[in-house]
Order: C-alpha cells, then sequence, then structure tokens
C-alpha cells in the first residue's frame, strides 16, 4: 500500500514538527540527513548484494520525502502565525467572523487578522484573535472590518484539575492570542464580505429560523445536530450525551456527513431505472456538498465532505477493497492543505473510527448469525458502533480521561433516530415556506428529537453508566491503542489468539485502572483558582463541592464540574457556603468563616486564608490567592490550586 507509506511518513513529519517546538532546527537536520542516505543508499545500491532490506529502501525514501513534506509544511505554518508580542500595543485590522453575547454583559468577538500598523508603514499579520470588550457599545457582528489597539496576551492553560487546554487548542487552530479591550480602544473601519463571512451568517440565519420554528426544550438539540452549535442546549441533557458517549451526534462532522451521503444514495436507488449507480454516486456527492454549505461550511464539516467525497467517488473505479485506500488518500489530501488538522480531535476520531469501520465491522456482524430481519438490521448497526468503539478507545481514554459501559445502548437509540430526525430537519430547511406541510414536518421533528433525548437520558441513568477518572500519558496511550489494534486485528481478522499480546494488554489496562483507583483513594481538600471561592473534598470515595454564597456563575459551575469529571467520582453533595458552616468528616471537622478580604478555613489545628481583596503578607501562599490577585501579582506564573490532604 504505498499510500499508507505516504501518509506515515506526512503524519509523522508533522509530529516532529509539532513536538520540536521552537527546537525544530534539530529535528529538520535528521530528517533531511535521513532522507539523503536513503537517496545515496538508491544511488549505490548496486555495488551491495540484494537482498529483503535494500529493497525496502525505496519505500523508505519515499517515506522519508513526504516526512520532510509534512514537517516542512507545519514549520511554515507556524512561521507564518503572528506572534502576541507583534501584534501588542499597534493598530491591527482584522474581520469578525464569531460573535458571542455572553451572560454577564461582555461581548467576545473572534477576529482574523489582515495588517497591523508599525508606525507610517503596515505589514501583513497572520491569524486569529480574541477579544472581549467591557460593554456592549457598538455591538460588532460577522463581516466587520476592524482596528483596534492593545496588550495582547497568549493563551494560558488553567491550572485548575480539567480544565479546557487552551493552549493546545487555540494553538493549532490559526490563534495569535487574546485581549481584554475597552470600547474606545476598537471601532469599526468598514465591512468585509467573501465566501467564509457568508457561510458563517448563512449558519447564523439558519440557527436563528430553528430557533423560531422548534420549541426551546429541543431547539438547542436541533441546532446541534444539523450546524454543531452546542452553546444552547441544556446543560444536563449536554452532560446525557457525553456520558453515554453519544456527544459525536452533536458535532457537525464524519457521522452526519456519512449519514447523509447513506440517505441520498438510498433515496437515488428509488429512481434506479433513470439513473445508473455511478450518475447516483455523483449525486449523492453533490449533495453532501450542498449539505456542508448549508450546514455553513465549517472546517470540520467541510473535512467530511472531502473525506466521503473520496470515498464514495473511489466507488465509481469499482475496485476490490479500495475502501481503505480511499480513506487514505483523502486524509493525505487534508493534511497536505492544512497539516493542523491532524491534531483536531474531531478529525482523529473520524478517522480512526472509519477505519476500525473498515477492518472490523465484517468480523464482529459475522460472530453472530441473525435470522430475523430486523435484529439482523440492527445487530449490523451495533457491530458498526463496536467496531468503531475498538478503534476509537484509547482516544477516549486520552483525551476524555472516562468510558461509556453502554456505548451499545446509546449506540442503538443514535441509530434509530439518527437518520429520522437528521432527515425531518433537512426536509424542514426546504420546505418551511409551505403552508401546511411545514407544521406536519415541525410536529415531526419535535417528537424524532425529544424521543432521542428520552432514549439518551434514559440510557444515562442506568447505574455505572461511564467509567471515569482514567489518566494516560501519551506513551501509554500509544501502547494501549498498538495492543488493541494488533488484538483486534489478529482475533477477528486472522482468527487466532495473540496470547502474548492479550497479557500485555491486560497487563497495561490493570495499571491504569490501579493508578485510577490510587487516585480514588485519596483523602484532599482543594481549593480552584478563581473568581470566587469554591473547590472540592474528597474523603473515603466520596467527593463534595463547595462554593461561597454567589449567584448562580458559569465560570465556578464549569470549574467544578471539570473538576468532578477528571476526579472520576460521583459528587455526593454541592454545598453553598455561608459563614460559619461546618463540614465533619468522620473525626475531622473544616470550619469556614467568611472574612473581609477573603476565607479562613481551619482544619483541625491548622488554619489557611484564601484572599480575595487587599494587599497579601509578604509569606502569603500564591495558591491561597484569587485568580484576580494571582493574575496582577504574578502574570507570568503558572500557580498550581492548593491542596492539602486531610
Amino acid at each position: 500500500m504505498p499510500l499508507l507509506s505516504i501518509s506515515l511518513g506526512l503524519i509523522l513529519g508533522i509530529l516532529f514538527s509539532f513536538i520540536s517546538g521552537e527546537n525544530s532546527e534539530v529535528a529538520g537536520l535528521t530528517i533531511t540527513s535521513v532522507f539523503a542516505l536513503c537517496l545515496l543508499a538508491l544511488l549505490f545500491g548496486h555495488l551491495f548484494k540484494t537482498g529483503s532490506f535494500f529493497r525496502s529502501i525505496p519505500i523508505a525514501a519515499f517515506s522519508c520525502f513526504f516526512m520532510l513534506m509534512g514537517f516542512c509544511k507545519l514549520e511554515l505554518a507556524k512561521k507564518d502565525l503572528s506572534r502576541p508580542e507583534e501584534l501588542s500595543n499597534k493598530v491591527n485590522f482584522g474581520t469578525v467572523f464569531k460573535s458571542k453575547l455572553s451572560e454577564s454583559g461582555y461581548q467576545t468577538i473572534h477576529i482574523s487578522l489582515e495588517k497591523t500598523s508599525t508606525g507610517s508603514s503596515q505589514v501583513p499579520a497572520q491569524g486569529n484573535i480574541i477579544l472581549t470588550l467591557d460593554t456592549l457599545e457598538g455591538e460588532y457582528t460577522i463581516g466587520d472590518y476592524v482596528a483596534f489597539r492593545t496588550e495582547v496576551e497568549a493563551f494560558r492553560n488553567e491550572t485548575n484539575p480539567g480544565s479546557f487546554d487552551a493552549e493546545y487548542y487555540y494553538g493549532t487552530h490559526y490563534y495569535s492570542g487574546r485581549a481584554f479591550i475597552a470600547s474606545n480602544f476598537i471601532s469599526k473601519v468598514g465591512s468585509r464580505e467573501n465566501p467564509s463571512i457568508f457561510f458563517s451568517k448563512w449558519q447564523n440565519q439558519i440557527g436563528d429560523k430553528l430557533k423560531s420554528w422548534l420549541p426551546g426544550s429541543v431547539a438547542g438539540i436541533g441546532t446541534a445536530l444539523l450546524l454543531g452549535n452546542k452553546a444552547d442546549i441544556d446543560q444536563e441533557v449536554l452532560d446525557s450525551f457525553s456520558n453515554t458517549g453519544a456527544m459525536h451526534v452533536l458535532a457537525v462532522s464524519g457521522l452526519h456527513v456519512g449519514i447523509i451521503l447513506i440517505i441520498f444514495q438510498y433515496v437515488l436507488g428509488f429512481f434506479s431505472r433513470w439513473i445508473s449507480k455511478k450518475q447516483a454516486i455523483l449525486f449523492s456527492v453533490i449533495l453532501i456538498w450542498g449539505f456542508g454549505l448549508l450546514s455553513g461550511a465549517s472546517p470540520s464539516v467541510i473535512r467530511a465532505v472531502v473525506m466521503f467525497s473520496i470515498l464514495a467517488l473511489g466507488q465509481l473505479l469499482s475496485r476490490k477493497n479500495s475502501g481503505m485506500n480511499n480513506l487514505i488518500l483523502s486524509a493525505i489530501v487534508l493534511l497536505m492543505y492544512d497539516p493542523y488538522y491532524l491534531f483536531d480531535i474531531g478529525f482523529q476520531l473520524s478517522y480512526v473510527a472509519l477505519i476500525g469501520i473498515l477492518l472490523f465491522q465484517t468480523p464482529v456482524y459475522k460472530l453472530i448469525l441473525v435470522k430475523q430481519k430486523w435484529l439482523d438490521w440492527l445487530w449490523k448497526g451495533s457491530a458498526v458502533g463496536i467496531a468503531a468503539t475498538i478503534a476509537t478507545t484509547p482516544f477516549m481514554l486520552y483525551w476524555f480521561h472516562q468510558f461509556p459501559n453502554y456505548f451499545l445502548l446509546s449506540n442503538v437509540v443514535v441509530m434509530l433516530l439518527g437518520f429520522v430526525v437528521l432527515l425531518f430537519l433537512i426536509i424542514l430547511i426546504f420546505t418551511a415556506w409551505i403552508p401546511y406541510f411545514n407544521l406536519l414536518i415541525i410536529f415531526l421533528t419535535v417528537i424524532s428529537l425529544q424521543v432521542l433525548v428520552i432514549g439518551i437520558q434514559y440510557v444515562n441513568q442506568i447505574p455505572g453508566g461511564v467509567s471515569a477518572g482514567f489518566e494516560l500519558n501519551f506513551i501509554q496511550f500509544l501502547v494501549i491503542g498498538a495492543f488493541i489494534g494488533y488484538c483486534s486485528y489478529k482475533l477477528l481478522i486472522k482468527q487466532s489468539i495473540p496470547r502474548n499480546s492479550l497479557i500485555g494488554l491486560c497487563v497495561c489496562f490493570i495499571f491504569i485502572s490501579w493508578k485510577r483507583e490510587q487516585k480514588f483513594e485519596k483523602n484532599q481538600l482543594q481549593i480552584f483558582s478563581g473568581k470566587s471561592f469554591c473547590g472540592m473534598i474528597q474523603y473515603e470515595g466520596k467527593l463534595l463541592t463547595f462554593a461561597e454564597n454567589t449567584p448562580k456563575n458559569k465560570q465556578i459551575l464549569q470549574t467544578l464540574k471539570n473538576a468532578v469529571r477528571d476526579s472520576g467520582l460521583n459528587p455526593n453533595k454541592s454545598i453553598i457556603l455561608k459563614s460559619g458552616n461546618k463540614i465533619r468528616l468522620g473525626e475531622k471537622e473544616i470550619l469556614f468563616t467568611k472574612a473581609n478580604t477573603g476565607w479562613n478555613l481551619k482544619i483541625d489545628t491548622l488554619t489557611f486564608h484564601y484572599q480575595m481583596s487587599g494587599t497579601p503578607g509578604k509569606h502569603h501562599r500564591k495558591e491561597l490567592l484569587s485568580q484576580r490577585l494571582q493574575h496582577y501579582l504574578y502574570p507570568n506564573e503558572k500557580i498550581k490550586p492548593f491542596c492539602i490532604s486531610i
């Protein structure tokens, strides 16, 4: 498979560039040297005896060439991106491509940079930047061309457990930095119209229409299914999809495009007397591109459309076993266009799931013979879910630190209703102008969405639905992934038992499970870095969260939610603190007292002060300062949350 060596070389080159960071010269020189050695071996290979080693030299040279190409592609992308220090305190110009209003009265806008002014001259600028405005005066919308001047800072991760990895995400999505800006330091100087702006506005218009057609209880789910925008989904419903392993259905990507492609090909099959199979495939590809543009042409959708377009067009060649080659070809095309796609979790999961389906779906399906047609159809769909889960398990453990134990049940719910809901949503978009008929489609769409939510929530309510708290480093992820892939290949395809590999896989799972149990046995109190006083107590396998008596704050709720998910335990109680509150844990007692400058904690004979205002003493612990004080006093330090064994 020549495409396999090309893709592996390309992926390794991109990874080397990413891992090497600022010291990329050594990595680049190493790859170039290996490539040069391969070329020399090819030129002077006739001087050596022929053998399997020398027959593999052309493949190695081919792989090294694409490794060097992948390395250079990412290096060029990194060099082109404007740095925060290059943008700070200069007049920058760019176009707003995303805008959001927060409940606290701030507006956040995402700007695609075009140029920056350095005195009398202007130079091109590359990358995106996030600005948070201090007021809603002069609200900005998508397409506005703005000029601004402020201090731009690089993205920094919060140190609270389970917090969002902002450095990784924004660093792989062409973002230069972010800033909090006063309204008098930014102004609109024009407007821009380009395909990206057009489709972003289109997506917003479709989202607004869906919200006007559907009731509030399901409008957020409908918008997420069709457009991938999860902002309006109720948090409890969102948690249900996350815990059951069905979150992928709310992100428009490979799953949706694959379902749409199957729907289009199935419908066109009714016209087989007039449309040939090849014509039906071409029409289906055109239609999924239409769906991609209709849903707003986001990068994740276009990636999926390109992937399935190549897979579908590969059917025209009618070659046996071409599915894997077509899949690899689509990955090569996308990575050559944008090497940062490799670091997108959606990209990874889409391709790994499809590889699992292509390799393991048929062997899994053949394990059980089902005679009833409807049960056979159900089992065939379940085999697809099992095959995809086999391949994506290492990624779920590594990225999300959890595994949905009832993924088969949630897969059945999604499989039964995914086609129906998406079909109704697409019909609704195109027939909303037809009187009476649109009412019928809205009714059917609402019913199907409600059944989908009820089904997922029912699966989520089953005890033991999710195993959380797994911690894997990158090496453990690679080892477990290799063991799972090899064992599945030998068991399902070769139908042999790889004893040593199975033992190795069992040892890996025992090790990460032991680490997880060790984590559960800790007795500790943690105070998190935030604008308000909040924390978590873990004691004898039980979990308590606490926060000061303030109105519901999304930041506090998200901080506690992230910490709970990271712990792997279910919270027994959530406490809103008042001065004088006591928490008794066995023979221990924790007393919380409100002070003028913050909160006092007394644990047995130990006393601590969490300071939220004023000037801290000379020896005050950094981790016992509010987020605002930490940022003001120690702007260049990453301070871990306060943690003490109890």
